[in-house]
């Protein structure tokens, strides 16, 4: 049986007779597979590997091996390539001009797609779990296609199976290039990969120099920096995480600066699915595919959080805006908004920690170190983000505490038009002033709360911003009214805004003044079509109204003033309810049954 090198021997051989170029390089078996050495010191500048463009797999090689004198070949792509590989290997093999390249090529591969079931299981909950059952689909309709296409007579069905095609493609994806290299522009029919045996052998370093250089003859390497002598040459992939290294390559790089956590948002169901979808493109955020790494969140992604929860109003009015020509502003809708877009991150990115199985035993094997090596950095990655998410909202909550108690708020535009701004919140989180917000935040609450320096931001928030059931307790008139009567939890916080708004000695009385001339979308009358879509909504509350007045008003008169309580006023409480309304995830609070703390966020 023919060894390595013997194998290796006859491929450089049949390099050089073909005009290649490698007198300043050594291709040579390692312990981690063929590699190529650098002979002596290789300067900067100087070109090391040339192969003439006749050695080039490309798309029109590829075709006329695989046609026949009746059929000509109906593949591209990938598909076109594979069938190539398999035909090279399978079928021609040693009468085949390719064959010493051929026969130097792995038959083995490290990416999950070659995983044994036990390797696999080291995947589960992680992204690349779904990777690699999306990769192995496409391939087995890229199979399907590769045997309608190629006729049996150049390729028998029984060597074209799935098994080697997923060998072929594994082939393209860790050596292919891009066709542009060679002919300058992309393909037009998909064309878009060759393969370019010797240049294919040298493993990939980030941050490696080095350049491309191509002429009508050849193609090959120069040198970015110099190359010690009998050191490994390298190339550089380009900038790739380890999920794109482990399912490509069958690798993957400790620490590397460029992994990241695939998250793929889905707003489908959102009754305003096709309204947010206008928002975002408006926003020019086509893509909800999001890729997360260590040192912060990618740009897109917070602001299309932003546009996922908004609430119906919120939808309403930034439609307003682009129907006047404006381009949604995703910053500026307040901090309701932006702790909603970290709550939902952080439950999100925790359910995904969460996915991620304990670790029971590891495989002794190369697959097994790599998948360990993918999933540690994976988890690292998220504990970092949540880590650096749970200060940001401690931030936001101390911001709103301290807004609160200097009479300031955040509200959109839409509802008011002197708040600050999430933009110079933003500015003041990303400061040193930052700290110091914290601690007036929490020494303006202790001195209005007395409470004690131990206590959350989240929880001070809660306490004293946070409209809920609990704040019934600064209105003793109000609180033993409505213990008296069996109300709606929804209907009881309508109510409630509707005294505040009379009673100047409740906290939130400022807040709610502001609120003054805002209108749900349900009160905007010279809008037939939304009057008509939230018909039913005010025909509810109308009923509610009337089966609560004027009995409210006969047993509680001092409570329930009538000139406090009209229908009208009862119409634009629901919608502020309706509108403003926040949860706060039982975790920022450590509340002990575990419920999330819903309520109000007026500012």
């Amino acid at each position: 049986m023919e060894s390595n090198k013997q194998r290796l021997d006859r491929f450089v051989a049949w390099l050089v007779d073909n005009g290649a170029e490698m007198s300043r390089i050594i291709v040579r078996e390692t312990e981690h597979g063929n590699g190529v050495y650098a002979r002596d010191e290789i300067g900067e500048g100087t070109q090391y590997a040339q192969i003439p463009m006749r050695l080039v797999v490309s798309a029109r090689v590829c075709r006329e091996a695989l046609r026949t004198d009746t059929q000509e070949v109906e593949l591209t792509g990938r598909p076109l390539l594979c069938a190539f590989l398999i035909q090279q290997r399978f079928v021609t093999s040693e009468s085949s001009f390719w064959h010493p390249y051929i026969s130097i090529l792995p038959h083995e591969f490290h990416t999950p797609l070659f995983f044994t079931s036990q390797e696999l299981d080291l995947l589960r909950g992680t992204p690349m779990e779904h990777a690699v059952e999306d990769r192995r689909q496409l391939l087995r309709k890229e199979h399907a296609a590769t045997l309608r296409g190629v006729s049996d007579v150049v390729i028998p069905r029984s060597e074209l199976t799935f098994e080697n095609y997923v060998w072929a493609a594994a082939v393209v994806s860790s050596r292919a290039f891009t066709e542009s290299l060679v002919s300058g522009t992309a393909g037009s029919d998909g064309e878009t990969s060759v393969l370019l045996p010797l240049l294919d052998m040298m493993n990939h370093r980030p941050l490696t120099r080095v350049s491309w250089i191509t002429n009508d003859a050849t193609i090959g390497f120069q040198a970015g920096a110099v190359i010690e002598a009998q050191s490994e040459v390298v190339n550089n992939y380009g900038a790739k995480s380890n999920e794109e290294l482990l399912l490509g390559y069958g690798f993957c790089i400790p620490g590397n600066p460029l992994s990241c956590y695939h998250i793929k948002l889905n707003y489908s169901r959102d009754p305003q699915a096709a309204d947010k979808q206008m928002i975002l493109e408006q926003a020019h955020i086509a893509s909800c595919d999001h890729y997360i790494r260590a040192d912060g969140l990618p740009r897109d992604l917070l602001p299309m959080l932003r546009v996922m929860v908004m609430t119906e109003t919120d939808v309403y009015y930034v439609k307003q805006a682009m129907a006047r020509g404006e381009e949604p502003k995703l910053g500026q809708l307040g901090l309701r908004i932006e702790l909603r877009a970290r709550f939902l991150l952080v439950f999100l990115l925790r359910k995904k920690l969460d996915a991620l199985p304990q670790i029971e035993c590891v495989p002794s094997t190369e697959n097994g170190r790599q998948a360990v090596l993918y999933r540690k950095e994976i988890e690292s990655i998220l504990r970092s983000t949540l880590s650096d998410l749970d200060k940001s909202e401690s931030r936001l909550l101390a911001c709103a505490s301290k807004l609160f108690a200097d009479d300031l708020h955040s509200l959109p535009r839409y509802v008011c038009d002197n708040g600050q701004q999430v933009e110079t919140i933003d500015e003041q989180l990303n400061t040193s002033a930052e700290d110091r917000l914290v601690a007036e935040s929490s020494d303006d609450q202790q001195s209005r709360s007395k409470k004690s320096r131990t206590v959350l931001p989240a929880q001070q928030f809660v306490d004293d911003v946070l409209v809920t059931e609990e704040s019934f307790a600064h209105d003793a008139d109000f609180l033993a009214a409505v213990e008296q009567v069996d109300i709606d939890e929804d209907v009881l916080l309508v109510l409630f805004i509707l005294r505040i708004r009379m009673c100047s000695a409740l906290p939130w009385h400022t807040a709610v003044q502001r609120l003054e001339s805002f209108k749900h979308p349900m009160l905007v009358y010279d809008d037939p079509d939304t009057a008509e879509a939230y018909g039913e909504m005010m025909m509810e509350m109308g009923e509610v109204h009337d089966s609560l007045f004027p009995l409210l008003t006969e047993h509680f008169p001092d409570v329930f003033p009538p000139e406090n309580f009209t229908p009208e006023l009862f119409l634009w409480a629901a919608g502020v309810t309706e509108s403003f309304r926040l949860e706060v995830p039982a975790r920022c609070v450590d509340a002990a049954d575990g419920c999330d703390v819903e309520g109000l966020l007026l500012l």
